[in-house]
């Protein structure tokens, strides 16, 4: 390696690494830190009142908030490290669409706190897949990514077994009801045999209404899953509060 290259790879490493800047603002930090002061402090975590059910923040606590009661049958507990807003909204968005892979240790460290911290006791980690165009089109999936990564936290294996059989609208714009029917045998099982009387994390980046995540664990609880859980970066409140 020349001199040049060496000084470069130097440089790059130790005055350009993501490693020294704040992973919200990218202000420069020199602390064993992933945040500036002013960042960490918008931090929206998910430490209040939630539903007991699927996680999200609610003004007080409850079994079954408006958004998943009598809807979220086959997930058996969900849980999320922050509410949807910013600054960490930027950053998934960052991580899903803007390539910054760098984002997701991050989130896999507060993904793997809530997984200990309730006691969820999986055998297999999993995600929500894409399909095979739609993957190659954006280059990876990042909740393949954030699964991976918490894998390798809590010292589970990833389960691979489950595909996104079908294309499907964005589910942006979408209603609760439009999502179901949009997800409608868009995915499906391949490995059965791994599944049965097991336990699964599924790992996804944000809950909105919780339609892909259910659509999933049902195919897993059809192919005789004994419970599924779900993990997210983020979760959207019930739009009523509660």
């Amino acid at each position: 390696m020349s001199l040049v290259l060496a000084i470069k790879k130097f440089l790059s490493r130790y005055f350009f690494s993501n490693d020294w800047r704040c992973l919200s603002c990218g202000k420069e930090i020199f602390k064993d830190q992933k945040f500036c002061e002013s960042c960490y402090k918008e931090l929206p975590f998910n430490d209040g009142p939630i539903c007991n059910h699927c996680g999200r923040k609610v003004v007080a606590f409850e079994n079954y908030c408006s958004t998943c009661k009598e809807n979220m049958l086959s997930i058996d507990m969900g849980r999320s490290a922050f509410s949807y807003q910013e600054p960490i909204s930027s950053m998934i968005k960052r991580l899903k669409y803007g390539n910054q892979r760098y984002i997701a240790e991050y989130f896999s460290e507060r993904l793997a706190f809530i997984y200990l911290k309730n006691n969820m006791d999986a055998d297999y980690i999993t995600y929500v897949p894409m399909t095979k165009k739609a993957e190659r089109k954006r280059g990876y999936n990042q909740s393949q990514i954030l699964a991976s990564g918490l894998s390798k936290k809590v010292n589970l294996p990833v389960f691979d077994g489950i595909e996104k059989v079908k294309e499907t609208k964005r589910q942006a714009s979408l209603t609760r009801k439009e999502r179901l029917l949009n997800l409608e045998k868009a995915f499906s099982v391949t490995d059965r045999k791994s599944v049965k009387g097991k336990k699964f994390v599924i790992v996804d980046d944000v809950t909105t209404t919780g339609a892909t995540a259910e659509t999933v664990a049902k195919r897993l609880k059809k192919a005789g899953a004994e419970k599924v859980f779900l993990i997210t970066v983020a979760s959207l409140p019930p739009k009523d509060k509660y």
